[in-house]
């Protein structure tokens, strides 16, 4: 071990890492989505040496909780979710991990995502204590660095492997109960609620981004052009967070 904790990530392979030992997983599709620009990423990603999960063409919610239950019955301490459908940055990796030796308490951190659909806007925020049916305030303004929040997406995500011990599987799991509404939650508001209730602080980088691949780039400066064209009428995160607070 160095006298600077953060002298490891610059060390390669990554699996040679005393900690955190990170276990990496891509969730496959049928067919690779715009492999000519996806695919050197994952390549370049893979040659810093992370061991990576090999599994099969699965349903999302299966595959994230395979993953979870390789990582349990493995030595590794952390896992790391990589959605195939991002251009994630070469050394994500590194950029999330510095939080976990930065600040040993965060145990669930996200890169800052944008949704591939309109409004484009962050796939992270606060539960709306005011919609029955478990609506999100999203913010539209933040500092850079680290951000608690209370849903996170799962696109790129480091998971340690103490939150797969503390709760319960499932841990990814779509929920059907609203869909007369329309409504259709996925496995990263399953998963974000579970950590909620189990006293699992959520955290988003917003210094780490990986554009969500569409028929264009989806990325902040996407998300901000839409929020013009339609008006801004959301919160800051600053006045989001305050919103959490006793009176």
């Amino acid at each position: 071990m160095t006298d600077n904790p953060l002298d490891i990530l610059s060390k390669k392979p990554i699996s040679a890492w005393p900690y955190p030992r990170i276990l990496t997983g891509v969730l496959q599709e049928r067919a690779m989505s715009y492999a000519s620009y996806v695919f050197y990423d994952f390549w370049d990603i893979a040659m810093q040496g992370t061991p990576i999960i090999k599994m099969p063409y699965v349903r999302t919610d299966i595959a994230r909780n395979k993953m979870a239950i390789q990582t349990l019955k493995s030595d590794y301490t952390h896992l790391l979710m990589l959605d195939i459908d991002h251009r994630h940055p070469i050394e994500i990796i590194q950029r999330l991990a510095r939080w976990v030796l930065q600040k040993p308490e965060v145990q669930v951190v996200g890169g800052l995502n944008f949704r591939r659909g309109k409004p484009f806007d962050p796939c992270c925020g606060f539960w709306d204590d005011e919609d029955d049916d478990g609506g999100i305030l999203r913010p539209v303004e933040w500092e850079p660095g680290l951000l608690k929040m209370d849903m996170v997406g799962t696109g790129s995500m480091l998971i340690a492997r103490e939150v797969f011990e503390l709760i319960p599987p499932p841990w990814f799991a779509f929920d059907y109960s609203m869909v007369w509404k329309d409504r259709w939650p996925g496995e990263d508001i399953w998963f974000s609620k579970l950590c909620n209730e189990y006293g699992v602080d959520l955290y988003v980088d917003t210094t780490c981004t990986s554009p969500h691949m569409a028929d264009a780039l989806i990325t902040e400066d996407i998300f901000r052009s839409e929020l013009a064209k339609n008006g801004d009428d959301s919160k800051s995160y600053e006045e989001l967070d305050r919103t959490k607070q006793p009176a």
